[in-house]
């Protein structure tokens, strides 16, 4: 019966796989997806793929997401995102006139919504790209907000 139970689990883990179609590197993430990419090639085939991905799931991946480390972009929280979003539609054309100085009142709101830590090396970075954030008149403010958490 362990026997049976045991066949059943590998089998049921490894039928996605099967009839996957084209293999691709789709495990996320995570210590699984650097140890075997570096094992093979990074499309390794579906055993090298399911592995990496088990590897990722035991080994508390979450702790990965969320702290942006071993190969993981780290996630700004959604809900500050709203915020930013929100606040930039708002006030979009003081926010161009402090982004173009390099400080003001937007940009010490905005850092604070994004926690940033240096909020003047913000500025800095914010009037730098001052001609990709805002690129003409017409600039919506989802395209500004986006620019800006990007370089937060």
């Amino acid at each position: 019966m362990k026997k049976a139970l045991l066949v059943f689990i590998i089998v049921s883990m490894m039928a996605p796989a099967a009839f996957a179609g084209a293999v691709r590197n789709n495990v996320g993430c995570g210590i699984g997806t650097l140890l075997f990419e570096s094992v093979g090639k990074p499309n390794g085939g579906w055993l090298l793929q399911m592995t990496a991905s088990w590897t990722n799931g035991t080994l508390s991946n979450t702790f990965s997401m969320t702290t942006g480390t071993i190969n993981c972009a780290g996630h700004i929280n959604k809900a500050v995102s709203t915020e930013v979003y929100e606040f930039v539609t708002a006030n979009m054309d003081n926010l161009a006139k402090d982004i173009a100085m390099g400080h003001g009142d937007t940009i010490n709101s905005l850092g604070s919504m994004l926690a940033v830590k240096d909020i003047n090396a913000f500025g800095s970075k914010l009037q730098a790209n001052f001609s990709d954030i805002f690129p003409n008149s017409e600039v919506q403010s989802d395209s500004v907000a986006n620019k800006i958490i990007a370089l937060s």
